[in-house]
């Protein structure tokens, strides 16, 4: 007996989706996400501090680090602002009010404490060792993405994959970000409403709690990131062991000093007057500099400085400020209808 086409095609589908099934696949994957969000989603919190202004937002996300009520989540000026009139909405709908009690500038994180006596311990979310964090391992970022969530509505649960784990330069809006330790560079989804929100591996632990939007100030490449929870067990341990403690945790932590001298590279480029969008052109390169002796030549258009995008005269100048002498620039040249690539190692300054 012949079998129709169309009922071998459904018994060939059927037989790999039992297939699929009998070895996990999809189902155990839901799962075993399933059972990491329920881990800490309890714990995680919906922060209100004041309304934004100028930009700034008056929400975002808190996660209960111990039973006494403690909610850490990322800092603000709204909630600075807010001075005890800070709501936060649990889990399970209770509304309750906040306060700041410790800070730490490094990290920019702070930690409130919740209002009230509680009849039972708060569910707290378990902490992870964010050092076994590797490049390529899946994070949930947990939070009140765009403010959607106001009561017993639950927070949003975005997935995604960690980038790299390392000191990144940042920038805040204008203001520089001065943290000097690795950070958790990842891609799940974020916005201000999940700033202060848990990052969570795939065994429902917190490995970090996310920041805010930010940029390189090397690339101007916006970025994702996470404070890694290694870094702010400290700041948890000390403010519960110490809880009439100044609200101040640390001092700014502020990055090592470069002692070597700027270095000198010879290349002059066109000046603008008063506009910045004047592109990069050499305008001339001193005879026996650095950038002489790399093949630098006038009219030369500067595209790039290492992996860094030169938009105008002014920030060419801003950008060499940043390196010292000996250290090596590769620049990204337009001449002509073609692209050179030199490389200008920087000599200190001779004295006159």
């Amino acid at each position: 007996m012949r079998v129709p086409g169309v009922f071998l095609l459904l018994a060939l589908t059927l037989t790999a989706v039992a297939a699929v099934e009998s070895h996990g696949g999809p189902n155990r994957r839901s799962a075993k996400l399933r059972k990491a969000v329920e881990a800490v989603q309890p714990a995680v919190v919906k922060v209100f501090g004041l309304k934004g202004f100028r930009g700034i937002f008056g929400y975002r996300t808190g996660v209960i680090v111990h039973e006494s009520g403690l909610v850490l989540t990322r800092g603000s000026v709204t909630l600075d602002e807010a001075d005890g009139r800070i709501a936060c909405h649990l889990h399970d709908g209770r509304r309750l009010m906040a306060r700041i009690v410790r800070e730490d500038r490094r990290s920019k994180m702070v930690l409130l404490k919740l209002a009230g006596k509680a009849d039972k311990p708060y569910p707290t979310a378990p902490l992870g060792v964010s050092k076994d964090l590797l490049p390529g391992h899946f994070v949930l970022l947990i939070g009140n993405a765009y403010k959607t969530a106001r009561g017993r509505e639950k927070t949003a649960v975005n997935f995604g994959i960690v980038s790299a784990i390392t000191r990144v330069r940042l920038r805040s809006g204008m203001m520089r970000f001065p943290y000097a330790r690795p950070v958790i560079l990842h891609d799940a989804m974020n916005n201000p409403g999940v700033y202060g929100g848990p990052l969570v591996n795939l065994d429902g632990k917190v490995i970090g709690i996310s920041g805010n939007l930010v940029e390189s100030r090397d690339t101007n490449a916006q970025l994702h990131y996470a404070i890694p929870i290694d870094d702010l067990k400290e700041f948890i341990r000390d403010t519960v062991k110490h809880p009439d403690a100044p609200i101040v945790y640390a001092p700014v932590e502020v990055a090592p000093v470069d002692k070597r001298p700027p270095g000198v590279h010879g290349i002059r480029v066109l000046r603008g007057g008063i506009t910045r969008a004047t592109p990069a052109y050499v305008d001339r390169v001193l005879p026996g500099s650095p950038g002489f002796e790399a093949g630098v030549r006038s009219d030369d258009l500067i595209l790039k400085i290492d992996e860094t995008s030169v938009k105008s005269w002014k920030s060419f100048r801003r950008i060499m400020e940043r390196y010292r002498a000996g250290e090596t620039v590769r620049l990204t040249l337009k001449r002509g209808d073609g692209i050179e690539i030199v490389h200008v190692t920087l000599v200190e300054e001779k004295a006159q």
